[in-house]
C-alpha cells in the first residue's frame, strides 16, 4: 500500500458505519451478492488453507472459516494498523483459533511458499500501487493447482455507465487510494495464465478466477 493509503484506511477503520455506506455505493446495493459469489468461486473444502490479501476489518473471515472448517486455516494480511486491529477484534469475538491476521505488505506477506490452497483478494488489489508484485507473492504462496479469486472494481466499461467515470474515478481515488490505471486482469493473466472473468454493474465490478499450474510448464 502507498504511504497515503495507510492513513486513509486507518481513518476508515474508525468509521466503520461510513465504510459500510461506501461499499453500498460502490456495489450499487449488491455487496452481499458479489462477496458471496466471490467466496463461492474459491471452491474451498474442509481442511484447506486460504490467504486473504488486504483483509480490511475481517468481513470475510467468518465465511472463509465456515468453508475450511476447524481443520483449515485462514490468514489475513493488511497494511493498515486500524484495519488489522478491527480484524483481530473480530477474531476474538468469534473465538476462532484457526483464523489469524497480520499487519504487513501484501507484496511480502511473510508466508512460506506453496503453503496455501487458495488466495482471496476483495476490493484490495486496486488500492495497491504495485498489484503485479502482490500477484507474484500470491503465486508463490499457492500450492501447485491452488486458485486465486479477485473481487475488485475498475472504471465503468459500458455505455451509458461510462458517463459516470469523470465523477466516479476522482472520487474513488480520494476516498480509497484507488489506482484505476492498473489493469488487474492483465496482471492476473500475465502471472497465472488464463483468467475467468464475470462482470457486473456496467463492467465496473468483476470477479476473476485463476489457477496456479499443477506443474511448471503444464497447462491448466
Amino acid at each position: 500500500m502507498s504511504s497515503r493509503g495507510q492513513p486513509i484506511y486507518d481513518w476508515w477503520s474508525r468509521h466503520q458505519s461510513l465504510f459500510d455506506v461506501l461499499y453500498v455505493i460502490a456495489f450499487l446495493g449488491r455487496e452481499s451478492e458479489f462477496r458471496n459469489r466471490a467466496i463461492e468461486a474459491l471452491s474451498l473444502d474442509a481442511g484447506e488453507q486460504v490467504l486473504e490479501l488486504g483483509c480490511g476489518p475481517g468481513n470475510s473471515f467468518e465465511a472463509l472459516r465456515t468453508r475450511v472448517g476447524d481443520g483449515g486455516r485462514v490468514v489475513g494480511i493488511d497494511y493498515s494498523t486500524g484495519m488489522t486491529e478491527r480484524a483481530q477484534a473480530r477474531i476474538c469475538d468469534g473465538d476462532w483459533n484457526n483464523v489469524h491476521v497480520v499487519r504487513g505488505d501484501a507484496t511480502k506477506p511473510g508466508v512460506e511458499d506453496a503453503t496455501f490452497d487458495a488466495v482471496y483478494a476483495s476490493m484490495s488489489l486496486s488500492a495497491m500501487p504495485d498489484p503485479k508484485s502482490t500477484l507474484n507473492a500470491a503465486h508463490r504462496a499457492l500450492r501447485p493447482g491452488g486458485r486465486i479469486v479477485v473481487l475488485d472494481a475498475r472504471p465503468f466499461q459500458e455505455f451509458p455507465w461510462t458517463l459516470l467515470n469523470p465523477v466516479m474515478v476522482p472520487l474513488s481515488r480520494w476516498t480509497t487510494n484507488w489506482f484505476p490505471e492498473e489493469n488487474i486482469l492483465d496482471a492476473l493473466d500475465s502471472r497465472f495464465g488464463t483468467t475467468r472473468v464475470t462482470e457486473f454493474n456496467g463492467g465496473t465490478i468483476f470477479i476473476a478466477t485463476a489457477r496456479k499450474p499443477t506443474q511448471k510448464g503444464t497447462p491448466e
